[in-house]
């Protein structure tokens, strides 16, 4: 992705601070959750510690010398109270708090799952997608559709992990290990010491496997970002990768990106097995510790066995947290990686945006005036250079040129799909960049030399830039770009589904409904890119006559290479490498013998000799 201002303002030192800013828009669910996660751990503890206690009983019932329970809080049971009763009442204890328990990590489970996959996923694949749709066209020509998708999808998934697995999770486990160090240390305080003593190297072994993670889940998104876009192409261009019968070498391609990947994941995955092994060692060293250490000082007295057999079972939860660790840690780098691409996005500079105060004129007078107008498109050098072109109200141009030389440009300039690098281009009187942009857009229809077609009905299609539009309105445009012949022949008419990208219809009967879409909001300027590019002879000519009525009464401007759309023109304007060769009517064209005539004698000998 070609998006280096992006990156200058994203790194990884702010990225964690905005993931803390995102998980405190949701603080109250996050609050709640860890509210659970602390009555988990509390629970837990008051089973083992009850538990314990339940031992003491019987080790004192079989050995009168032992130390009788200690019951918390200063408790006194009855004396009369016999051993068996005591041990089914702490039995009852702990099923009790068993259940509690359950039906606790049932509403956690249901309120993280609630928090992040409707709430947070949707709030924030929504916002990128809406910052997609403010992009200019500049930001979708350097980036490819592959890694867009994958950030508004897998990575958007990756943000989340920081909230519940990373956030929450770690949140859980620093808690749950302060309350057990707390519980152990007012049992014994130099057993919890012993313990727990693994724990700098424990904090050091993750620092380091963090450091060394992050590039490897930065190479691991940049990959998959190529996987992805392989597919996107492959499936796009599928007509043409069947129609040169080039299916293997596409199958290479995929097979290569994903090894690419395959092998970097490998790696990676022998890095976090390596890690997990060796913070489950080093916490289960503590048990060694205890054994060694504890069995000496319950063989003393010092230590009941009830209270031993407790450490262990909190040194088990503690060995199983700490090896959560290797997860958090895991799911910390994905999630800043994921993150840092996501606020890309959402911090890109905006190229086109409409000002603060853009003008309504009203009238909306369709004049159009270029005024020593060049644009670049970057390395591919100028597309226009010191361009200038006025176009009347109400009158019709003809920009006419081969492929490449600058016509689909100029006419993107005029509704801001791109802004001039130089120069001034002013509708109305006004610079297009003091207009409130929708407000502009508005009043131009545009149709492109691709024709879009979305998944939905045709009468949807037609009315893509005028949900308002009557049945009436749908018709009438259709009649007008010479569609409704066809469409009254599609199974269901104007409310028959279209295939994505309208593939079910020919390229001449795309191009027909996005002029209809074109004409419909009877827009006071109308542009039209090649729109008779995919259309055999007979439709191109009434297209050509549905023109001449389509333009009465608006300012029109067309590009072509095409000549017979160049009898509708009062004035046409030859093009050639960004740069105007000649201008004027057709007579006078003909009359100057420069390219366009030679343009014309050609096309009139091919036509004699079809």
């Amino acid at each position: 992705m070609n998006d280096t201002a992006a990156r200058s303002n994203t790194t990884h030192a702010n990225v964690v601070p905005r993931l803390f800013g995102l998980a405190w828009s949701y603080k109250l669910d996050c609050l709640v959750a860890l509210v659970i996660q602390v009555l988990l751990v509390g629970l837990s503890i008051a089973g083992l510690g009850v538990s314990g206690l339940a031992i003491d009983v019987i080790r004192h019932a079989a050995d009168s010398k032992a130390a009788a329970p200690r019951w918390p809080f200063g408790l006194a049971l009855p004396a009369a109270w016999s051993n068996m009763r005591l041990i089914v009442l702490a039995g009852a204890v702990v099923l009790a708090l068993a259940l509690v328990r359950a039906t606790l990590s049932f509403i956690y489970g249901v309120s993280t799952g609630h928090l992040v996959q409707v709430k947070l996923v949707p709030a924030l694949r929504g916002a990128v997608y809406a910052k997609l749709q403010r992009m200019s066209f500049r930001f979708f020509d350097a980036t490819a559709s592959g890694a867009i998708i994958n950030r508004v999808t897998g990575d958007v998934q990756h943000v989340r992990a920081f909230v519940d697995q990373v956030l929450l999770q770690g949140l859980a486990l620093g808690l749950g290990l302060a309350l057990s160090v707390a519980y152990m240390a007012q049992k014994h305080l130099g057993l919890t010491i012993a313990c727990v003593a693994s724990a700098p190297l424990v904090a050091l072994t993750s620092l380091r496997f963090s450091s060394r993670a992050r590039p490897a889940y930065e190479r691991s998104r940049e990959l998959l970002d190529r996987l992805v876009t392989v597919i996107a192409e492959t499936i796009q261009g599928i007509a043409v990768v069947k129609g040169f019968a080039r299916e293997a070498e596409r199958r290479v391609v995929f097979e290569t990106k994903s090894h690419e990947l395959r092998a970097q994941q490998h790696q990676l995955f022998r890095n976090v097995s390596r890690f997990a092994p060796t913070v489950d060692f080093l916490s289960q060293v503590n048990l060694v510790v205890l054994l060694a250490y504890g069995g000496h000082l319950v063989m003393n007295n010092e230590v009941s066995l009830g209270d031993a057999i407790v450490f262990a079972g909190l040194l088990q939860q503690y060995a199983a947290s700490v090896a959560n660790v290797a997860n958090i840690v895991n799911s910390l780098q994905q999630s800043v990686i994921s993150a840092r691409r996501v606020f890309e996005i959402l911090d890109a500079p905006l190229d086109v945006q409409s000002p603060a105060t853009g003008k309504r004129p009203t009238p909306f007078v369709p004049t159009i005036e270029l005024q020593n107008v060049s644009f670049s498109y970057g390395a591919r050098g100028e597309a226009l250079a010191g361009f200038d072109l006025t176009v009347g109200a109400g009158k019709t141009v003809v920009l006419f040129g081969e492929t490449g030389s600058g016509k689909s440009t100029l006419l993107s300039l005029l509704p801001r799909f791109y802004d001039a690098s130089k120069g001034s281009i002013s509708i109305s009187g006004i610079d297009v960049r003091q207009f409130d942009l929708a407000y502009l857009r508005e009043h131009i229809g545009f149709m492109f030399q691709e024709s879009v077609l979305f998944s939905t009905t045709v009468a949807d299609n037609i009315a893509f830039g005028s949900p308002a539009a009557t049945q009436e309105n749908i018709e009438a445009a259709s009649k007008l770009a010479a569609a409704h012949g066809f469409v009254s022949r599609i199974p269901g008419g104007y409310e028959g589904y279209l295939e994505e990208g309208g593939r079910n219809l020919s390229g001449g009967e795309r191009q027909r409904l996005a002029l209809a879409r074109a004409l419909l909001p009877n827009p006071p300027i109308l542009l039209l890119d090649d729109p008779t590019a995919a259309l055999d002879n007979k439709t191109e000519a009434e297209v050509i006559r549905a023109l001449t009525q389509a333009k009465e009464g608006r300012t029109t401007i067309i590009a072509t290479h095409r000549l017979p759309l160049c009898q509708v023109a009062d004035e046409i304007v030859v093009f050639q490498r960004g740069m105007i060769m000649e201008r004027g009517t057709h007579l006078e064209l003909l009359k100057k013998q420069g390219v366009y005539a030679k343009a014309f004698n050609s096309h009139s000998v091919q036509e004699e000799q079809s």
